[in-house]
């Protein structure tokens, strides 16, 4: 899958009193077996950015491609292939259960041989089946983080997306999902989006890295290479 954005911008509240340029003429492409690291300053457009890849929302200009198809035609069929966790794990919960969580994009892609998907999500993101019984929302902050990224994975995208997968994590939570990530990378037609600002802690993964100030963007070096 390849997605492109072609001189996309993007401004909340247009034509009110309120009005805000978040993003201006971004062009980025996302290719097949790509890493690709988003950083900046707090208000950049980071976030913003994500939800276009993730076709949440529609640029107010420019134009997003996925294999030069549009994506807002049929949204569904792509968002398939994508799995995309936020940087407040809260947020994108809303079963009662961690189970449920993740049961629900098997079941919303019609994902064949769930009770085998769920297993595996579990050994690769340590989940047993006692925390799969409780309710998310109860769960300590790295436990909430590695159940967001399991929810998002479940279904097997092709593209993760992270937004600040490392935030307020323990030591060992942080070790455990950055090899998780690792391993995502050496697989095939696996491509990964992170925006974070603590970058150094991803050394072991190469990738490309972009940075957004005042809503424009700039390609930087590679890193981790």
């Amino acid at each position: 899958m390849i997605i492109d954005l072609q001189n996309v911008s993007y401004i909340y509240n247009k034509g009110t009193p309120l009005e805000k340029v978040v993003l201006k003429n971004i062009n980025l492409k996302i290719t097949e077996n790509s890493v690709i690291y988003i950083i900046g300053k707090t208000g950049s457009g980071k976030t913003t950015l994500l939800y276009l890849i993730d076709f949440l929302i529609k640029p107010t200009s420019g134009i997003i491609l996925v294999d030069n198809q549009n994506p807002y035609e049929n949204p569904h069929k792509f968002r398939r292939k994508i799995g995309f966790a936020f940087q407040f794990p809260e947020k994108q919960f809303f079963s009662e259960t961690v189970k449920d969580e993740l049961m629900f994009s098997l079941v919303n892609f019609n994902i064949e041989n769930i009770n085998e998907r769920i297993n595996l999500i579990k050994e690769i993101l340590d989940i047993d089946d006692e925390m799969l019984e409780k309710n998310p929302f109860s769960l300590s902050g790295g436990e909430q983080r590695r159940v967001a990224i399991a929810s998002v994975i479940a279904h097997d995208p092709e593209l993760l997306i992270l937004d600040e997968p490392t935030a307020s994590l323990d030591y060992i939570t942080e070790k455990r999902i950055i090899e998780f990530l690792k391993e995502w990378t050496k697989m095939h037609k696996k491509s990964l989006v992170i925006v974070t600002h603590d970058i150094e802690k991803f050394e072991s993964i190469p990738g490309q890295v972009y940075t957004l100030n005042n809503g424009e963007i700039s390609r930087g070096g590679c890193f981790g290479f």
